[in-house]
């Protein structure tokens, strides 16, 4: 097994660089618990994801983009509770397994994050009241989430396929978010709470358009993807090796931004999900070595779990990949840590400041 070299920490795991940082552009509706954005679908320039019908000839047939639902239908969680506009489960969701620094591991193995380095030099942790210590559990049903809907009309995200390559750009900014810095009157800042703005930043990845299952597998630096609607995706911990979908004060969308990555997920997020990714098997994301990232769902119609997948969160099934039914390795976001990929099959894609990947620099 092949560990990357030169891995750095940052604060909430991994750092994006914002190659091109801004003020914060979002507009914001009135503070509230309410599930749903109040926010027209017309204050956002895109609200889905496609491809460039337009690019090469050769690539011209390849359906690359994935649907998102408009701003109208988004069903976020609720601030009190954060099964609500998720897939259902099998689990007990108000006593998940807490993930954490026990759950990694120095080479592939199910249910662990194979981790290319112990993460360490985050900040303190206050420890909320959905955690509860002596059961090593934490409760999905009673988590707080930050207040707000904000919408970003400037928001940019395209995935475009170019002959054996898949380029995916755009500048960093969600659809929708909670109101960020978290305001003292908010019942979330409380619980470590986020005091940096959602801000704009350059993200260019290119993926390979079809790739293919390495000869070895490699470890998860910190990052694990890029999500339908252009968000980076951090793997389940947080900068101190804590269960960051757990522990982390995340908005109703379950993201929330810091300085070095930007807005970002640690897990599933309610809002990239259609009325039929909520029912059938759906990509909702690009790992950084080219394969799908899925929600898919079993005989019962509940989310898959650790136990169907195989040591980096993924399996092989028949999905619809690039516009057509296949039977081809991807990956899978689950309710329990570590919640989407844990190690990469195939070759992921190098940190870079060209790309947009990276750790912290001088800014």
């Amino acid at each position: 097994m092949k560990k990357t070299a030169s891995v750095i920490t940052a604060a909430c795991g991994v750092a994006l660089i914002a190659s091109a940082c801004a003020s914060n552009a979002g507009t914001t509706s009135s503070a509230s618990s309410s599930p749903a954005g109040a926010a027209s679908p017309t204050s956002v320039t895109s609200t889905t994801v496609a491809a460039n019908a337009a690019a090469a000839t050769s690539t011209a047939k390849t359906t690359v983009g994935i649907a998102l639902p408009s701003l109208s239908s988004i069903i976020a969680s609720s601030t009190t509770n954060q099964t609500v506009g998720m897939p259902s489960t099998s689990l007990n969701a108000s006593a998940l397994a807490l993930g954490g620094t026990s759950k990694l591991s120095q080479a592939p193995k199910v249910g662990y994050i194979y981790a290319c380095n112990v993460p360490h030099g985050g900040p303190p942790v206050t420890i909320p009241p959905w955690i509860d210590q002596s059961t090593n559990t934490w409760d999905a049903t009673t988590k707080v989430a930050v207040r707000g809907s904000v919408t970003y009309p400037t928001r940019t995200f395209s995935a475009k396929a170019s002959g054996s390559s898949l380029v995916l750009s755009g500048n960093g900014l969600p659809q929708r978010s909670g109101s960020f810095p978290v305001q003292v009157v908010d019942p979330a800042y409380q619980y470590n709470p986020d005091r940096d703005h959602v801000t704009s930043h350059t993200v260019r990845v290119t993926l390979p358009l079809n790739p293919k299952v390495a000869s070895t597998t490699t470890c998860n630096t910190g990052f694990a993807g890029l999500m339908a609607d252009g968000i980076p995706l951090l793997n389940g911990y947080d900068a101190g090796g804590y269960d960051a979908v757990a522990i982390e004060t995340e908005d109703t969308c379950h993201g929330h931004p810091n300085s070095q990555t930007g807005y970002h997920y640690h897990g599933l997020s309610p809002c990239l999900l259609t009325s039929t990714a909520r029912k059938q098997a759906t990509q909702v994301g690009w790992a950084f070595d080219g394969f799908g990232i899925y929600v898919e769902y079993d005989a019962n119609g509940k989310l898959l779990t650790n136990k169907s997948l195989d040591a980096c969160h993924g399996r092989t099934s028949t999905v619809t990949w690039h516009g057509k039914k296949q039977r081809i390795y991807h990956y899978d976001m689950t309710a329990e840590f570590p919640y989407s990929v844990a190690c990469f099959r195939g070759t992921p894609v190098a940190a870079s400041h060209a790309t947009g990947i990276g750790y912290i620099a001088a800014r």
